[in-house]
């Protein structure tokens, strides 16, 4: 029977589900598993309702403006202002990882980043994916060696990735008298000597406590 006393009764959420106490018969409310981010990577797959072609490398794209702008800045301004770079490739962004970013503009996942992190950082850096960028940058500083840190350390460079930057000035001062043998090494001495002084400077940084001024001379009376 109904009574006004039903209110009274103590409701609790755990987890995804609902308990009505004080009834005989509890009831418990299973809430769905979000699908958000399979439901738009379909969006973007089956191409349903897009309303922009992008063209990259000779390759059209079909999505969704309102998406695009939402995830990105760089996106929002192009459609804002109609930029003639909605319709062409000006970044030289080749197709396979513009598809890749746009899938993960769409579902937050990036399944590549073993294969095409370097280039996918570069995409990020342009279309002002922080998340990326940052997955991106954690999937490259893991894989760092002697042999392709001073790459990625010029690569960290052209695209602001600070973080993988500190990364690879922390390697190469972890190992560097085997990186300064490298074929790669010598050739950054010719095309970026800045980051050489900056490595440099951080290894000194490392090896010599800092000095303070020097203290004045107390007068002879």
């Amino acid at each position: 029977m109904f009574t006004p006393e039903t209110f009274l009764n103590h409701v609790s959420v755990v987890a995804d589900s609902v308990h009505i106490s004080g009834q005989s018969n509890a009831i418990q409310f299973r809430v769905p598993e979000c699908r958000l981010s399979d439901d738009l990577g379909m969006l973007f797959e089956n191409q349903r309702f897009s309303d922009v072609t992008l063209s990259v490398g000779g390759k059209e794209f079909q999505a969704h403006k309102a998406i695009l702008a939402a995830r990105s800045p760089v996106f929002a301004a192009m459609f804002e202002h109609e930029m003639e770079e909605r319709r062409c490739n000006r970044a030289n962004v080749e197709s396979v990882v513009f598809r890749e970013m746009l899938s993960f503009v769409y579902t937050g996942k990036a399944t590549c980043l073993d294969r095409m992190a370097d280039d996918l950082l570069a995409a990020a850096d342009k279309y002002a994916l922080d998340r990326l960028k940052v997955m991106c940058e954690e999937a490259i500083s893991l894989n760092l060696s002697v042999e392709n840190v001073a790459e990625v350390l010029i690569l960290a460079y052209l695209h602001s990735a600070e973080r993988l930057k500190a990364q690879s000035i922390d390697f190469i001062n972890t190992h560097a008298t085997y990186v300064m043998e490298t074929s790669d090494w010598k050739s950054m001495i010719q095309t970026h000597p800045h980051l050489i002084a900056e490595a440099f400077r951080a290894l000194a940084t490392q090896l010599i406590p800092p000095i303070g001024p020097p203290r004045k001379r107390l007068k002879q009376n």
